[in-house]
């Protein structure tokens, strides 16, 4: 292992400013990062699911290569079905359809395209925003980090300045 050497000690409010910025990002990209799935045209029903609290539900945009009639199954956590509806879509327009939830439970969705290609846009509407939460705990911590950077000076800090002097010869 070369070369250990030494590295100063990390202030607590640097600590905390990255903390808070981590937990932003990372609130970001899990609210608002949504990828598109490609379905081909000879893949099986897609299938997913998720758990859900009474009044989330699903929202499903989808765009079929061909004119054909898409088939969506909401199943709930029993295999009970919840939901089925038969939709016919045009080749190339976006149709959009949600799915919505009256008690909580973890569900599943199926949605057969019939042979058909088809882009999926698929997300989940939060009743209580809960996917929200990182936000202001992010905010929190980062704002306790810059406020702790600004504040009075550590006497190790005084301790660690480097004094100049003027040396008579």
């Amino acid at each position: 292992m070369g070369g250990g050497g030494t590295a100063p000690k990390m202030k607590m409010s640097d600590a905390l400013i990255l903390t808070g910025v981590t937990v932003l990002l990372g609130g970001l990209f899990m609210v608002a990062w949504v990828t598109p799935v490609e379905h081909a045209e000879e893949s099986p029903p897609y299938v997913n699911g998720a758990s859900m609290w009474a009044g989330d539900s699903f929202e499903i945009a989808i765009t079929v290569d061909n004119d054909t009639t898409v088939r969506m199954v909401l199943k709930a956590e029993d295999g009970t079905i919840v939901s089925a509806e038969s939709i016919p879509m045009v080749s190339g327009v976006e149709t959009s359809t949600s799915l919505e939830i009256t008690e909580g439970g973890y569900y599943t969705y199926e949605i057969d395209t019939k042979g058909a290609g088809a882009t999926l846009d698929l997300d989940i509407d939060r009743k209580y925003k809960i996917d929200m939460l990182p936000f202001p705990i992010g905010g929190l911590i980062l704002a306790y980090g810059l406020y702790q950077r600004d504040g009075p000076q550590d006497e190790e800090d005084l301790d660690d300045e480097i004094l100049d002097a003027e040396l008579d010869v």
